[in-house]
């Protein structure tokens, strides 16, 4: 009996031993790995009425720069000609129950500093779409985030800022 005990024991230590925590392709950053490269389009708010409060045109790029981090730098031209840039990160860490903690992260030129927590969650195509939340004091936006055909980055989102509730929505194209 011993012996039995002893061989699955050693069966089971080569199977977790030959098993790679990250296989390619399941490294916790590549939840994002869709929106690696540069993408152009146009990003709109519209308050509770459904009027157009503003429109941006945005330059985005990404890039993956370890098995968790991909690097964001963000462009966005608003209604007046001022440019807004910004830096950032979103982190993907595995959780011990397999699941990924999602953060996104972008100080922008203006000295706004954007911190998001994210989901992965099953979208109404049934694939899988990130979404992005945050609350902080008046603050709190929620963004619904996926790339269509490979070619075309779609956000949907809401926010309330004071008082001020707000529906926006993007989409940019691959660059």
């Amino acid at each position: 009996m011993k012996s039995l005990a002893f061989a699955v024991l050693i069966a089971a230590a080569l199977l977790f031993a030959a098993q790679d925590p990250e296989p390619e392709g399941h490294r916790p950053v590549d939840v994002f790995a869709d929106l690696d490269g540069v993408w152009a389009g146009t990003f709109v708010g519209y308050d509770a009425t459904g009027k157009e409060l503003y429109r941006i045109e945005v330059r985005q790029e990404y890039r993956t720069i370890d098995d968790q981090t991909q690097e964001v730098v963000v462009r966005d031209t608003m209604p007046d000609g001022v440019i807004i840039e910004g830096k950032g990160r979103n982190v993907a860490r595995r959780l011990a129950d397999g699941s990924l903690q999602l953060e996104c992260v972008v100080s922008k030129s203006n000295g706004e500093r954007v911190k998001h927590h994210g989901r992965v969650i099953t979208g109404p195509t049934g694939k899988p779409e990130i979404v992005w939340y945050s609350v902080a004091g008046d603050r709190t936006e929620t963004f619904r985030e996926w790339v269509r055909e490979s070619d075309t980055y779609c956000i949907e989102g809401m926010g309330q800022y004071g008082k001020t509730r707000m529906l926006m929505a993007g989409e940019y194209r691959r660059l």
